[in-house]
């Protein structure tokens, strides 16, 4: 089972509205710092936030519990403009949690928590690339890269994001791990995988992973790590 959290900053435009016509400097770095609350508190509970639409969140909760997701709630209440409105979906799928979203109430998730599998791709060569052919055409290419992988990310029950510069970070169901990377066709790509209970503990295994087929301690372009067993190779 999935456990996704959706934050929904209601009445949102209204607030835009009532910063006058030299407000996009204020809407901009007031975006920068919800994003940036919402990433450190929900981190220290163990979970991993991402924007959708800047008025709209997502919390990768899974097995760190609704209970962590409502004290995280509460922490970042206070820090934002308009009154956050919070849903929490679950499925066998993250597109599925994501569709069977409710509002935040106090019933309890059951005990069949998946493991958190994180993805962490990188792009091979991209400072060279932008180095030889310019920024336009590295980040055209990222751009297409990044589709192709949403898509395959999404038809095998997961969700891609854009983590800035050349890397992509995707949650994938446990059981499609490998047709996702097989779908993927590693050209031009290393991943780092990680799996682990909490979100955070995840995303920290694949860095790990990526390290070290960067630093040439892999001899393959995916490792996968997880936290009940040393790592493997793909």
């Amino acid at each position: 089972m999935i456990v996704l959290g959706i934050i929904h900053l209601e009445k949102y435009r209204e607030w835009i509205e009532s910063l006058g016509y030299d407000r996009e400097w204020i809407v901009q770095s007031t975006q920068a710092e919800i994003y940036r609350r919402m990433v450190v508190e929900s981190s220290k509970a163990g979970m991993f936030s991402l924007p959708l639409t800047y008025d709209s969140y997502l919390v990768v909760i899974n097995a760190v519990g609704v209970r962590e997701f409502k004290e995280f709630i509460s922490k970042i209440s206070d820090e934002v403009p308009v009154t956050p409105k919070t849903y929490v979906g679950l499925g066998s799928s993250y597109p599925e949690a994501m569709r069977n979203l409710k509002i935040l109430k106090d019933e309890e998730v059951g005990n069949e928590i998946e493991e958190t599998v994180a993805v962490h791709l990188d792009l091979n060569g991209y400072c060279r690339l932008v180095e030889s052919k310019g920024f336009h055409y590295a980040e055209n290419l990222i751009n297409t890269t990044l589709r192709r992988v949403r898509r395959i990310s999404i038809k095998n029950g997961g969700l891609a994001y854009y983590a800035g510069g050349d890397n992509i970070i995707c949650f994938i169901p446990c059981r499609n791990l490998e047709v996702f990377l097989r779908n993927v066709r590693m050209r031009g790509l290393k991943a780092g995988v990680g799996i682990a209970s909490k979100p955070r503990d995840a995303l920290t295994l694949a860095a790990e992973a990526l390290r070290k087929i960067r630093i040439g301690k892999c001899g393959s372009k995916v490792l996968v790590i997880s936290s009940n067993n040393a790592g493997v190779s793909k």
